[in-house]
């Protein structure tokens, strides 16, 4: 069993407080900062040109692609390299060919990264978007629903999306796993969903700019590309014609970055020796624990499940992030919530929970 200490001591960041804010950005392991390093060292010595540079730079790619599939639970080939997850999300609904006749289901818990898509895909191609409760998406499906769009993980409260019923409704479904790849156990094989949008630098301590989407291969050809590209081409010495490559990799976005790589890898390579079952399991225990410590004080948590993402209602939320930050814990508001929201992780150790259960009991008292 990994030793807790031992894979805290891995993210230098904790040397200088408490990182609660890896719904934002996880912290960095020591090992993907000297990868990155090592691999500008590289650029910048050997150049970024020839044939050996370019064999290296498609190896480096595929090892990344295979290692989010490995975490998805999926096929290297069902896997797109994307910026973010809202990349993903862009990638579906934009290759969908949604009309007017079409309504998208969504939840009251969706982050903009969502919402500005299907904002978007409304304004420009007339589809009909319905947002109801997050618990009540399955129960709300409608004749014209083309598809769902919503958190697998609620980045609000860290509640848990009921998969199975949605899945059951028949209807296509799109999850945004910002706060879930990397946090929660996922296999997209068990979920049953059609598309699965994640972030690399949150729950997977990525570099900014990383992210996959995977989407499942009988559905790969409903799916237009929606920003083709060298390497979105079967053969690129016939580009006019426009024969996508096989698999989702058609799907990347852009030429890979191998800096971005290799910190990625990296990153993931350290989550990976650590164990996913324990660092989910720890995780997601560390983060109950604190919030029922939070509800004992007399906080009011908001209702959450067996996630990272703990989160309390506050008088002024965005007062109490600095004043924490000024005792050295770093949490972040929800805007327009009025909650304080704090992500646990493996990572995390039990004495700096416990500390900000007072300072968070402090504000409560007042």
């Amino acid at each position: 069993m990994t030793e807790p200490h031992a894979f805290r001591e891995q993210f230098p960041v904790f040397e200088n407080g408490a990182y609660l804010n890896a719904g934002t950005t996880g912290p960095v392991p020591r090992r993907a900062a000297d990868a990155a390093h090592v691999r500008v060292e590289l650029e910048t010595s050997q150049g970024r040109g020839g044939r050996p540079y370019f064999e290296g730079l498609i190896a480096l790619v595929g090892d990344l692609r295979a290692a989010y599939a490995r975490v998805l639970g999926c096929r290297a080939r069902e896997v797109a390299l994307t910026g973010s997850t809202t990349d993903g999300v862009n990638t579906v609904l934009a290759g969908l060919r949604l009309g007017p006749d079409d309504e998208v289901l969504t939840s009251d818990e969706e982050h903009p990264g969502l919402l500005a898509p299907l904002g978007r895909a409304r304004r420009r191609h007339g589809i009909k978007v319905r947002v109801v409760p997050f618990s009540q998406v399955a129960d709300e499906v409608s004749g014209s629903t083309r598809l769902i769009a919503c958190s697998h993980v609620s980045w609000v409260s860290g509640r848990v999306a009921d998969v199975a019923a949605l899945t059951a409704t028949g209807v296509p479904l799109l999850l945004d796993a910002a706060q879930a790849l990397g946090a929660v156990p996922v296999d997209v094989r068990s979920l049953g969903c059609d598309f699965y949008a994640a972030s690399g630098q949150k729950w997977l301590c990525g570099p900014e700019g990383s992210g996959c989407l995977f989407v499942r291969e009988d559905r790969l050809e409903e799916l237009d590309v929606p920003w083709p590209w060298y390497a979105s081409l079967s053969d690129p010495e016939q580009a006019l014609e426009f024969v996508p490559a096989a698999g989702a990799r058609r799907l990347d976005h852009g030429f890979p970055a191998g800096v971005r790589c290799a910190w990625a890898l990296a990153s993931l390579q350290v989550l990976d020796e650590a164990g996913w079952e324990w660092i989910h399991e720890r995780a997601a225990s560390l983060a109950a624990r604190l919030a029922e410590q939070l509800a004992g004080h007399g906080l009011d948590v908001w209702p959450r499940g067996r996630s990272t993402l703990v989160a309390w209602k506050v008088a002024d939320a965005q007062a109490e992030v600095q004043r924490l930050a000024l005792a050295g814990f770093i949490v972040r508001s929800i805007p327009a919530t009025g909650l304080v929201r704090a992500s646990v992780g493996a990572w995390s150790s039990e004495a700096e929970l416990e500390s900000l259960v007072r300072l968070a009991a402090d504000t409560a008292g007042r």
